[in-house]
C-alpha cells in the first residue's frame, strides 16, 4: 500500500460553528415553510380526498401502517409543498453557481441562456401564482357559506382580512414573496458554505 499519496480531504477546512448554525437556522425556516404550505395545500386542495392510500395494492400496507386515513390529497398536497419549497432555491442555487450576478449581461448574451432564464421566470411565475391562490382561498373560506349561513369568525386575523379581500391578497403575495427571500438566504448559505471549503 502506497500511504505517500496525499489524501483526499487535505486542504478541507471544517466547518465553524457559526456556519453549521447558520446552516441549521435556514433548514429549520424552509421545513417551517414546507410544512405551512403543505397545511395550506391540504385545506384548499380537494382533489382525490376519498382515494385512501391504504387501499392500493402492494405499497397500501406500508401505508396502512404510517396513517390510515392518509388519502391521495395528501401526496398531491406534498408534491406542490416541494414544488413551493423546492423551486426557488434550485433557481438561486443556479444564479450563485453559474456566478450570473457577477456578469448578467455577458450571461444573458448567449441565446441558450435567454431560453433558460425565461423557462425558469415562468416556472417561478406558477409557483407564485399557486402559493397566493392556495393562500387566498384558505382566507376567503372564511366567509364561503355552509347552506344560507356565512361562516365567519368572531374575531381573529383570518376573520378581518376574510372582510378586507384586497389585504388577503397583499398578505398572501406578501408571504409568496417571503418564500423565495428565504430561499435566496439559503442558497447563498450554502453557496459560502461551499466556497469556504473549496
Amino acid at each position: 500500500m502506497n500511504f505517500d499519496k496525499p489524501s483526499p480531504f487535505e486542504g478541507m477546512k471544517p466547518p465553524s460553528f457559526s456556519a453549521i448554525a447558520s446552516i441549521g437556522f435556514f433548514i429549520a425556516l424552509e421545513t417551517s415553510m414546507w410544512i405551512m404550505f403543505y397545511s395550506v395545500y391540504t385545506e384548499t386542495i380537494g382533489l382525490m380526498n376519498e382515494t385512501l392510500l391504504s387501499e392500493l395494492p402492494v405499497i397500501g400496507a406500508a401505508f396502512s401502517a404510517i396513517d390510515p386515513d392518509a388519502n391521495a390529497s395528501h401526496i398531491i398536497s406534498m408534491l406542490l409543498a416541494t414544488f413551493s419549497v423546492g423551486t426557488p432555491i434550485f433557481i438561486w442555487s443556479e444564479i450563485f453557481r453559474q456566478k450570473i450576478l457577477e456578469n448578467p449581461q455577458e450571461w444573458f448574451s448567449y441565446p441558450q441562456n435567454k431560453i433558460i432564464a425565461s423557462f425558469a421566470g415562468l416556472i417561478l411565475a406558477l409557483v407564485l401564482g399557486l402559493e397566493v391562490v392556495n393562500l387566498y382561498t384558505l382566507v376567503a373560506r372564511e366567509t364561503m357559506p355552509i347552506g344560507f349561513v356565512p361562516q365567519t369568525q368572531e374575531s381573529g386575523v383570518m376573520a378581518f382580512l376574510a372582510e378586507n379581500k384586497g389585504l388577503a391578497i397583499g398578505v398572501s403575495a406578501v408571504i409568496a414573496i417571503i418564500n423565495i427571500v428565504l430561499a435566496l438566504f439559503t442558497a447563498r448559505i450554502f453557496s459560502n458554505h461551499k466556497s469556504a471549503q473549496e
